[in-house]
């Protein structure tokens, strides 16, 4: 078989730099994607070749997706990945945040979905792999924008999935819950930005004591191994949550129910 084609975006950093570079390293040629080519280009080998565009930019996608298919032929992998996490409360986060949420973390993942899927088609295969998130089935205070974005992930996939399937395609969620990465960073600086009244301070400070253990989390080498996984196996995963407290977060609020549960992550959060 010749070698396979995958297509990695928000590859500047953590998991979709880690799985870029796994992929590569076992065989796939891998086009990166993000916004940050200098970051992009740290990566770039025989196997890895960068591309920036932004994931809101429709005609940049098509334009990369058509470079692909130009100098390759064909998509074999396609990771969607690219995303940020906009914190805060509901009453307080702007429309304009709220739409970009949306607009990054879910119209990104659709725009690349559109643009790779016609070509899937016609070579009848294809993976289509989704980054979600332990967000992705439950919904937590001061998260409320984020995990909306990433519910609309596991629709979108659960979709999408019914859609493809006869014509060789899967398309498979991995769901990730704390990971070492430069989430809580970025998203504590975009918190800034967002002004909370003073009855919002406890909340505040919840995200901070949520997020705190990020530095001892797990690498985002876990979730590469997972996608390098899912992107060889003749019969793929529907959706594979990792780690420990992303297997274990749906299934604790089942159990406890939904009344319970919210007062175990409130009491956590100290709210």
């Amino acid at each position: 078989m010749s070698q396979r084609i995958a297509l990695v975006t928000g590859a500047s950093s953590g998991i979709g730099r880690a799985t870029a570079k796994l992929l590569a390293e076992r065989g796939f040629y891998v086009f990166v994607m993000a916004r940050r080519i200098d970051r992009l280009e740290q990566i770039r080998s025989d196997y890895i070749e960068p591309v920036q565009l932004d994931v809101t930019n429709e005609a940049a996608i098509n334009k990369a997706v058509a470079h692909v298919i130009s100098t390759k032929g064909r998509i074999d992998v396609l990771v969607n990945n690219a995303g940020y996490g906009r914190l805060g409360a509901i009453e307080c986060v702007s429309m304009e945040a709220a739409h970009h949420q949306f607009e990054v973390n879910i119209f990104g993942y659709a725009r690349f979905m559109q643009a790779v899927l016609p070509h899937m088609r016609a070579q009848n295969s294809g993976c289509i792999i989704n980054i979600s998130s332990i967000l992705g089935r439950i919904a937590i205070p001061g998260f409320g924008w984020y995990a909306a974005s990433k519910h609309a992930i596991e629709a979108l996939s659960e979709a999408l999935r019914g859609e493809v399937k006869e014509f060789g395609i899967d398309v498979v969620v991995i769901a990730p819950g704390l990971i070492r990465t430069e989430f809580a960073a970025i998203q504590f600086e975009l918190l800034k930005q967002v002004a909370h009244p003073i009855v919002y301070r406890k909340l505040i400070d919840g995200l901070h004591r949520l997020l705190a253990g990020e530095p001892k989390a797990p690498s985002p080498e876990i979730i590469a191994r997972a996608v390098l996984k899912a992107a060889n196996k003749s019969i793929r995963p529907i959706r594979h949550a990792l780690p420990w407290d992303s297997k274990t977060a749906v299934v604790s609020r089942w159990l406890l129910g939904n009344r319970l549960f919210s007062w175990a992550i409130r009491r956590q959060m100290k709210i």
